[in-house]
């Protein structure tokens, strides 16, 4: 809201810091991840894989990777979707000669490892490819078959899980040519408290006020370190205080984002206010088709209710949609007590989300 803009001077900010944004200046933890990166890129390797859930932060990273590594990079926010819009790509980064304009010579598919040989004279290219999950088999293979004719390139390829899976699979070739796999699963609890510094201090707040260390705990907690997680939760807090006039983040704040309590109707089942002991793999593989579609469909997407997940997995068999729409919020409340999901009160409707552990899971299956 505009009129909540303002209200943010209270805290010393220009604006509201937890707004979900790729900077690369605000990227904070994985030193490990890092570390592994810096050190492919500088002994020259050819192909490294980054892999890990939406909001692990894999985008902010290879902005990192292009901001702060001091050699030729090349980012690409996305794969194309034809293996010829290589041509462009490079062509649009390194353009042409003027003896290459009067000649008319453009590169093809076939000879772009020569032009781009010939633009690079011997220096280390980085190549940064971000969603390559997005794309297909056949633009997978020429990136691999680029980096072979590329005299000196390293190439760092960033996606979601399936990425790693499908290479295995399909490209045995450019699977056996990556020698270091990345997975971004969690920042630290420390790492969590330096991401909310950053992002206040960015808006020119002071440390981690207003939020209290105990605060802190409990976000961590709540969000399992998923940085994107943590951006949510701490908007919903801030937005909270701003409305209640608060002007402290603490734990009493968040308590009162816990589970809400249901309606004053009977339940045959006890409503939990806590997150029960995560599920296992083995327990995961036992559930009933529709609680694994259900799952699925919440480890891709954020906070859904009943009826959008209805909607999104397109169920049929059911008289009416209102009949769907209570089978789902029966086995919604199931999910919850075996700790499969959580779930929160957004105005009228209840919006349901995987629990941090369990988005572990699909992160490591």
């Amino acid at each position: 809201m505009n009129n909540m803009d303002s209200d943010f001077t209270k805290w010393g900010w220009k604006e509201n810091p937890f707004v979900l944004k790729i900077d690369p200046k605000l990227f904070v933890g994985y030193n490990e991840q890092v570390n592994a990166v810096l050190n492919h890129i500088k002994n020259k390797h050819r192909v490294a894989l980054i892999t890990g859930r939406t909001g692990a932060g894999k985008s902010t990273f290879l902005k990192w990777l292009e901001t702060n590594y001091d050699t030729s990079k090349l980012y690409v926010s996305k794969p194309p979707e034809k293996s010829e819009d290589f041509v462009r790509v490079f062509t649009d980064i390194f353009g042409f000669s003027i003896w290459e304009r009067i000649l008319r010579k453009r590169p093809s598919l076939y000879n772009l490892h020569e032009y781009i040989n010939k633009k690079i004279k011997g220096e280390h290219l980085v190549f940064l490819v971000d969603e390559a999950h997005e794309t297909n088999k056949e633009v997978l293979e020429w990136l691999r078959v680029l980096t072979d004719q590329i005299d000196n390139v390293s190439l760092v390829m960033a996606g979601m899980p399936v990425l790693e899976d499908n290479i295995k699979k399909e490209l045995e070739t450019l699977d056996q040519r990556i020698t270091t796999r990345i997975n971004l699963i969690s920042l630290e609890k420390h790492e969590i408290k330096e991401l909310i510094k950053k992002r206040i201090e960015d808006v020119g707040g002071k440390g981690i006020e207003p939020f209290t260390e105990e605060a802190l705990e409990k976000i961590y907690e709540r969000t399992g370190g998923f940085p994107r997680e943590v951006l949510k939760f701490c908007n919903r807090l801030i937005n909270s205080a701003l409305e209640k006039n608060l002007n402290v983040v603490d734990e009493k704040l968040i308590e009162e984002h816990k589970e809400i309590k249901l309606p004053k109707v009977r339940l045959e089942e006890p409503v939990v206010t806590f997150m029960p002991k995560p599920p296992t793999d083995e327990q995961f593989r036992d559930l009933p088709l529709k609680q694994k579609m259900i799952l699925e469909l919440l480890s891709n997407k954020d906070w859904l209710t009943p009826r959008a997940i209805v909607e999104d997995l397109e169920l049929r068999g059911y008289k009416t949609k209102g009949h769907a729409i209570r089978s789902i919020n029966n086995i919604l409340k199931r999910l919850m007590l075996d700790g499969y999901v959580q779930r929160e009160a957004r105005g009228k409707a209840f919006m349901y989300a995987l629990t941090p552990k369990v988005k572990t899971l699909f992160v490591e299956s």
